[in-house]
């Protein structure tokens, strides 16, 4: 954020408050939660949205196969444009993640970029054909016996081209009299011939079995699409698209599996060793959603920052150590603070001292958020106390505890009456 706001000089306040209300709306309600609840289907988990669009890194990455996947009636613009925010935060932010890509990939991503060819909407069509080429373009390329991650990947692709989506959406496109979206057709004829040329026999495989049968109305639409093209097409792009047309009616079978049986099992349990992945992640998550904890907080960013922190806690639950936790807890009670949220930054500051009894600022942020919630002056007081005697010398602490002094005269003083001058504040 600070270094947006360097290209936004003397308008930085405006910036940042545009900036703010647009994470808190987000954060309240991310677009994977908000897409499948207009959806009226089965909601997402609130947290699970939440890690997918702030905390990419420790999200498995189903969510955003979950929502690319649901088909979006023609007619519901506001979900496309849902589903449109949604994948341009994954074509922006985690693309060009390695780790984040192969999550996707592994949790079925690459059929969902598919489904999201066949939506009413260019702009999705575009970015979803785009992320179909740089995904599978390198898997074409390399070779299957690298790793079993990569291994696992062609298995991925494979399961992808041998279904027929891919054939049948890019038929679709073709089909259509204009462009769906700029290049759309080179994109699809260029996607199409990778697909076939990958699919084909190697020398030293046993063909498994016939080619999708939407092949067939692949090359329906590339003849539509030779004719109507008078012209439109590249010299390169029409030459690779008669080809294709040959090797579509020329070759009725297709390679083996790149993995199967023991293998594929093999594969799988080296990628998704959930034993492995939770000490890993125990073991670095909570540091990376500290500093990105702080880094909100630096930014002014109350609720993300919050988030960061409370996952911090969660995913730490295991190997943090009392003293980091209670720290955490502590900066989660002063973001809680800023955000005009007192009783969950006093039950937050409470937790930090359970934590660390001697954790002085917890003690004094605790007193803090007392002291703003009606009917609790007697426990701000006792809170400020405790305060002090950790911090004897600090002034803010001397202040916070006569106010609490006052507060707690007054609120004895008061008529008992339930329309008390205390009850009516907040």
């Amino acid at each position: 954020m600070k270094r947006i706001l360097k290209d936004y000089q003397g308008t930085e306040a405006e910036v940042k408050d545009g900036m703010e209300s647009g994470m808190r709306r987000l954060f309240a309600q991310p677009y994977p939660a908000e897409l499948g609840r207009a959806q009226g289907t089965e909601p997402f988990s609130l947290e699970d949205a939440r890690r997918v669009v702030f905390f990419p890194s420790l999200s498995d990455m189903k969510t955003y196969v979950h929502a690319f996947a649901r088909p979006t009636p023609s007619s519901a613009r506001k979900e496309q444009l849902m589903k449109f925010k949604l994948l341009s935060v994954f074509y922006t932010l985690h693309r060009l993640d390695g780790a984040l890509v192969d999550r996707f990939m592994h949790a079925g991503g690459l059929l969902s970029l598919v489904s999201l060819l066949g939506e009413d909407n260019p702009y999705i069509q575009s970015q979803a054909m785009e992320l179909l080429t740089d995904f599978l373009g390198p898997l074409m390329t390399s070779s299957a016996s690298g790793s079993m991650r990569q291994a696992h990947l062609h298995q991925q692709m494979y399961l992808c081209l041998k279904a027929g989506a891919l054939f049948q959406r890019a038929a679709d496109i073709l089909n259509q009299p204009g462009e769906v979206f700029p290049r759309s057709y080179a994109s699809s004829i260029r996607l199409l011939a990778g697909a076939i040329g990958w699919l084909r026999p190697m020398g030293d495989d046993v063909p498994e079995a016939t080619v999708p049968p939407e092949a067939a109305a692949a090359v329906a639409a590339l003849q539509h699409c030779i004719g109507q093209s008078q012209g439109a097409l590249a010299p390169d792009i029409r030459s690779t698209a008669e080809a294709l047309m040959e090797e579509l009616a020329g070759s009725p079978t297709i390679r083996s599996a790149p993995l199967s049986g023991d293998a594929l099992a093999k594969a799988e349990m080296a990628i998704f060793d959930a034993e492995a992945q939770k000490t890993e992640d125990a073991a670095h998550a909570w540091q990376s959603l500290k500093l990105l904890g702080n880094e909100a907080f630096g930014a002014g960013l109350w609720w993300p920052a919050e988030a960061a922190y409370r996952l911090a806690l969660e995913d730490g639950a295991l190997s943090l150590p009392e003293t980091e936790a209670s720290l955490i807890a502590s900066n989660r009670a002063l973001v809680l603070l800023k955000a005009g949220a007192p009783a969950e930054a006093a039950a937050s500051a409470a937790e930090a001292l359970a934590r660390n009894p001697r954790n002085s600022k917890a003690a004094f942020r605790r007193a803090q958020a007392l002291i703003e919630l009606p009917g609790r002056a007697e426990e701000a007081l006792e809170a400020a106390r405790a305060a002090a005697n950790l911090e004897p010398q600090d002034t803010k602490v001397a202040e916070l505890l006569q106010k609490a002094q006052e507060l707690c005269g007054k609120s004895k003083n008061d008529s008992p009456e339930p329309a008390s001058g205390m009850d009516s504040m907040d």
